[in-house]
């Protein structure tokens, strides 16, 4: 950035921009002379479209987004660090720029600064010119993360790093990246991850999705009680006998309120429970997890019980399926048809009918809403998917629940 703002042919640009904010009447644009072909190219290449003549009008919110898009600084802020030049750190020291830049955030006093900023200094390979923007940057990002327990909010990568406004900011590789997933780790007492996979669990941990549209929830039949086009759109899909994926963008799209207080959901684990629901024309509210809740169905849980909703939860008796019941039970759902005796009748039930039923394998999970469960899966050793149990989990939607 210090290079093109140092850029010989630019200078009539810096210059005219620096008078134009500094102007009681901030004017929208200003007028910029073009003497050669030299500071037609480099104006043209900064600003974003080409340039002819001798001279031409500059949008000021226009520079801003191209220098926001092109350095994740807008005008005003680079024109302030180019006069302040590089001795900012050399002044400061670089521990004070990045306690400064914390401290702007409101975040300087937590138990993860220092061991960060010891970090970013040792190891954060941050050059110094570059350390107070990036130091800026981190901060902005950083107060905006969850970085205490667990999220119920989500936003995607993407949309967290424009509020520094350069939505690659925090992409895998690049230096911010970088420098705040160590803080993520520090904060949230883990060690930092070492493959995307590890990667991605963390930012996940912090309230952070990959993006705003892989992650989606499968929905059946919501009772959403708004009027918007939005509501009238998933209504119309229930109508149509469809499901709805409901991705992070979906639900930032929907009202505030999305269903009654007391509106009972019904939670399960394989789609193929509810496809059947959809194909025998049972309108009980329905969310499918296909697997262990994604962030959107996190996101959407959250709203749902923010709005006053019951949420009832069958999983597979196995201990994947255990582990998910945990998860969605910390949003206060309630088990349905997961106590012993549903897996003993279950397990009984099977070999009545010569069904074959896979061996349980995997580490024991606990199961304190039962603890008989946990204890009676690990003695009898098989494991019970969803659909046999489905003529059951059918009936209880169709009286209700």
């Amino acid at each position: 950035m210090r290079a093109v703002l140092r850029e010989p042919a630019l200078q009539g640009l810096w210059a005219a921009a620096r008078e134009a904010l500094a102007s009681p009447k901030q004017p929208p644009t200003f007028r910029l002379e073009l003497p050669d072909e030299t500071a037609r190219q480099a104006v043209g290449e900064l600003y974003g479209r080409p340039m002819w003549g001798q001279g031409t009008r500059i949008s000021v919110s226009k520079l801003d987004e191209a220098m926001r898009a092109r350095f994740g600084t807008g005008l005003a802020e680079a024109l302030q660090a180019e006069a302040a030049g590089p001795s900012e750190t050399a002044e400061s020291g670089p521990e004070e720029v990045l306690r400064a830049a914390l401290d702007a955030q409101g975040l300087a006093d937590e138990p993860w600064a220092q061991p960060w900023i010891a970090w970013v200094l040792r190891y954060g390979r941050v050059a110094a010119d570059e350390l107070p923007v990036v130091a800026r940057r981190s901060a902005r990002v950083l107060a905006a993360m969850n970085l205490h327990g667990m999220p119920r909010i989500w936003t995607s990568r993407g949309e967290l790093a424009g509020l520094t406004g350069d939505p690659h900011l925090l992409d895998d590789g690049t230096t911010t990246s970088r420098v705040v997933i160590k803080a993520a780790s520090l904060a949230h007492e883990q060690a930092a991850p070492s493959n995307d996979r590890e990667r991605r669990a963390l930012w996940e941990r912090c309230g952070v999705a990959p993006d705003g549209v892989a992650d989606t929830t499968l929905t059946w039949a919501l009772p959403l009680s708004g009027n918007d086009p939005w509501s009238a759109g998933i209504r119309q899909r229930t109508e149509l006998g469809l499901p709805a994926h409901l991705t992070h963008l979906d639900l930032r799209a929907a009202p505030p309120r999305l269903v009654e207080p007391d509106t009972a959901i019904a939670i399960c684990q394989h789609p193929r429970v509810l496809e059947a629901a959809i194909r025998e024309g049972i309108r009980h509210p329905m969310l499918c997890l296909s697997g262990p809740p994604t962030t959107a169905t996190r996101a959407l849980l959250g709203r749902l019980i923010s709005d006053g909703a019951t949420l009832h939860h069958h999983a597979d008796f196995d201990w994947h399926g255990i582990s998910a019941a945990h998860a969605v039970q910390q949003f206060g759902a309630e088990p349905w048809r997961m106590t012993a005796t549903d897996y003993r009748n279950a397990v009984d039930q099977a070999a009545a009918d010569r069904i074959d039923l896979s061996n349980l394998v995997g580490t024991p999970v606990p199961t304190p809403w039962d603890p008989a469960l946990a204890e009676l899966m690990s003695t009898a050793a098989r494991a019970v998917e969803e659909e046999q149990l489905l003529p059951q989990l059918l009936a209880d939607l169709r009286e209700g629940l």
